[in-house]
């Protein structure tokens, strides 16, 4: 069976939800009701959960008549559902995932194809759904395609649009959607970051003492590449950062980015209780963020930046 877009990657599930009780309950009393949203905007940070809680409420939707449907009572999902098995290997009829974060970036081919799988009537006569994650990334073409899906849907089709906060979302599909917006307080994100810290068999290392300047979800995406580097401690700190430059030079996954972003974070913390000039660090380090990021929109040369980079840090030792 055909993938349901050209961008699919591996979609990696936790099996519980965590902190999203409430919210969830509130889903199912408006889809129950006849009330749900055709077009939903989750909004808040990168890897807190959104597509998470939308993963958990579309497979209790989808196997509510399966020999194993959602356990709502534990608000979990059984790894013998038949639903998550499909979803996470992308053979699911009534689910479509798309991602708009580099490398991954959807195109007007992506929606293109989209469109003609929902012009089609579902096999199995249920809702069915799309999720479209990092929507704020998506490009004003692709998002122009995107609305003429999403301004007039059909009786079965939903929309779940994951807003990370990285951009702006275009303010058309805003005006398209009912957002909520997420948060998590620090107790919640040390709650959800040890369940998956179990559930993907992630060992200790010392970021997991930062979790206040990422996400649960991102602490995670960080791990392999932690492994791959062999990063035990920010002793090397330029030598660290230059390996992470050179592999987004090579692959452009915006994760390194974001990686890099976060020990910034972590080695700036560092500085700013050895230095008392507490203005001027966090001057550098503002400035070397605003490298980063425009390093990572408009394909700056990575010597360059790297240079750039050691150039400040220097003005902070």
């Amino acid at each position: 069976m055909e993938n349901t877009i050209n961008n699919y990657t591996e979609i990696k599930i936790s099996n519980k939800l965590i902190g999203y009780n409430d919210l969830f309950i509130k889903f199912e009393k408006l889809y129950l009701n006849k009330r749900l949203p055709k077009v939903i905007l989750l909004s808040g940070d990168k890897g807190i959960g959104k597509s998470t809680l939308a993963f958990h409420f579309i497979n209790y939707v989808l196997s509510i008549n399966s020999k194993i449907p959602y356990d709502k009572d534990n608000f979990s999902i059984n790894s013998n559902n038949e639903i998550y098995k499909k979803i996470t290997i992308n053979v699911e009829q009534n689910f479509n995932f798309l991602k708009c974060e580099k490398p991954n970036i959807v195109s007007i081919d992506d929606i293109r194809q989209l469109k003609i799988k929902l012009s089609k009537t579902p096999l199995v006569n249920s809702p069915r759904f799309t999720i479209i994650d990092d929507i704020e990334l998506i490009n004003s073409n692709s998002a122009n395609a995107l609305l003429k899906l999403i301004e007039e849907p059909s009786d079965y089709d939903y929309f779940f649009l994951i807003n990370n906060k990285c951009n702006d979302v275009i303010e058309t599909l805003i005006s398209r959607s009912l957002e909520f917006k997420i948060f998590l307080s620090s107790e919640q994100k040390k709650l959800i970051f040890d369940y998956l810290k179990l559930h993907f068999q992630i060992e200790e290392n010392f970021t997991h003492n930062y979790i206040q300047y990422t996400s649960p979800g991102n602490l995670i995406k960080f791990d392999p590449i932690i492994n791959e580097l062999e990063i035990t401690s920010l002793n090397e700190f330029d030598k660290v950062a230059s390996e992470i430059i050179k592999i987004f030079n090579k692959n452009k996954n915006n994760i390194y980015i974001n990686f890099l972003l976060f020990l910034v974070d972590i080695k700036f913390l560092e500085l700013s209780k050895k230095n008392k000039n507490h203005v001027h660090v966090t001057d550098i380090k503002n400035k070397i963020t605003s490298l980063l990021i425009r390093y990572y929109k408009f394909n700056l040369n990575n010597i360059n930046v790297y240079n750039q980079f050691r150039n400040y840090l220097s003005y902070v030792r």
